[in-house]
């Protein structure tokens, strides 16, 4: 069944969400319309991470159960990303978004789930009668996320997992078990775009991915 909680999800939510669940918010609700509203909602989030995957951005994340930093820099318009965990940096350059976002998933292997892969953990969950979500929102490194944490998923690829997602579309923070990997990751700092110079000074440190 789907937790409800009408109320939290009106504070939770930007604009584009409480379109969709203006209904809910505004009187009670039967369980078929909290839980018309709770799939909308993870589908705002879904759809909130694949729109964000245009968008560039440099994270850094303390990763649970390790004493290395992630740092994760992506802006591909201009075709260039890094990963960096602890000091050990590698680059990729190139044109093709899909080509990144296999890159992306091959660095953060273990590490950190990629942005496709939560979003469609997200998109199963919506559409499995089993699940069930409660929400709320924080700030982490300055940044305003709506967090979901689903359980029960029966038809899902990840059936209990909690995330948060800011409103440019970016992983808050993650803590799922997928497998072997346990994630469990926080940002600690952000800001939008990709400083040049820094990608510049690290190049001779770091193995590059030309596509």
């Amino acid at each position: 069944m789907i937790v409800q909680n009408p109320l939290r999800r009106c504070a939770a939510f930007g604009a584009a969400a409480l379109l969709a669940l203006a209904a809910g918010c505004s009187g009670g609700a039967g369980g078929e319309e909290t839980a018309s509203e709770d799939q909308a909602a993870l589908t705002e989030l879904s759809e909130r991470l694949v729109d964000g995957e245009g968008h560039a951005y440099t994270a850094e994340y303390l990763l649970e159960g390790s004493d290395d930093a992630l740092l994760v820099a992506v802006d591909p318009e201009a075709g260039t990303a890094a990963v960096v965990v602890g000091d050990r940096p590698s680059l990729w350059a190139g044109e093709d978004d899909a080509d990144l976002a296999v890159w992306l998933g091959q660095e953060l292997d273990g590490l950190l789930p990629t942005d496709d892969d939560v979003a469609s953990w997200l998109a199963a969950a919506a559409a499995d009668a089993a699940a069930s979500a409660e929400f709320t929102d924080t700030t982490l490194a300055g940044e305003l996320a709506d967090c979901v944490d689903v359980q029960g998923a029966a038809e899902a690829p990840v059936g209990s997992f909690e995330v948060c997602v800011t409103t440019v579309g970016v992983i808050a923070s993650i803590t799922a078990k997928v497998g072997d990997d346990a994630f469990g990751a926080k940002l600690v700092n952000y800001h939008d775009g990709v400083d040049a110079a820094w990608l510049d000074g690290i190049t001779g440190q770091a193995s590059t991915s030309n596509q």
